[in-house]
């Protein structure tokens, strides 16, 4: 059952202040579950903006619901009490949230070095926003499901299945001892499929050194990364940068 105080007609918000601030304050741990799982795989849009995000979707749906109740009559028509009222829409506030947030996912949407990032990204903070509304509507089980839902399909998604095959490209930056078919190694070892960057620089004891950055759809763990510097003395430094 729907857990909900608070009606439609003209009430007084003040009357029912606890189960607002429930609702604001379950929206924000609702978006800081889902910030916290997407800091634990070290994206760039985290637990502030995901709580940020659920908590003011949930604040502007209360206000959009119950702020201008005022403007009411007995039957719950908008009152014709000055010209700015009049065919008055309190639920224009909550419409707006929905188109608003766009603006903040295109801004986490970039296209870079030949990849898409920030799609699923963008794509969780409208879903954040959608459950902060939930919450701020008094939908306590909806948005509450909705964040498990979220929270679980971003995990399972993230992992390999043997009957799906996922595009995987990785980025690698790493410095290279320039010796005699080195090249030919690291496309063997990483099976490149694209050089980003190649930037040679001669030292003063006459030896000469690579900064590389190129893509590769190998998939390798930390460990791997570990073990190709102790096993390649060529590799100086290897980092991987991005997953897509």
């Amino acid at each position: 059952m729907l857990l909900s105080a608070i009606t439609i007609t003209s009430i007084d918000v003040n009357d029912h202040i606890v189960d607002v601030l429930l609702r604001i304050l379950v929206a924000a741990v609702c978006g800081f579950a889902i910030g916290y799982e997407r800091t634990a795989r070290s994206k760039e849009v985290g637990i502030r903006t995901h709580t940020i995000v659920c908590l003011a979707a949930a604040l502007m749906m209360v206000v959009s619901k119950y702020g201008f109740t005022d403007l009411l009559d007995a039957n719950g028509q908008v009152a014709a009490i000055g010209a700015g009222t009049r065919g008055a829409d309190p639920a224009r506030i909550a419409a707006q949230i929905v188109s608003g947030i766009g603006f903040l996912g295109a801004g986490i949407i970039i296209y870079r070095r030949d990849m898409l990032h920030g799609l699923t990204t963008a794509a969780g903070i409208w879903l954040t926003a959608g459950i902060g509304m939930a919450i701020g509507a008094g939908m306590y089980v909806v948005g509450v499901i909705a964040t498990i839902l979220l929270i679980v399909l971003q995990i399972l998604l993230h992992r390999q299945f043997k009957t799906v095959k996922k595009r995987m490209v990785n980025t690698f930056r790493m410095t290279l001892l320039m010796e005699d078919g080195v090249i030919d190694k690291i496309n063997e070892i990483f099976e490149a499929k694209k050089i980003l960057k190649f930037k040679t620089a001669q030292h003063t004891d006459g030896s000469i050194t690579a900064d590389v950055e190129l893509l590769s759809r190998k998939p390798f763990t930390e460990e791997d990364i570990y073990k190709l510097t102790k096993e390649h003395s060529f590799i100086l430094q290897l980092e991987k940068t991005d997953e897509a």
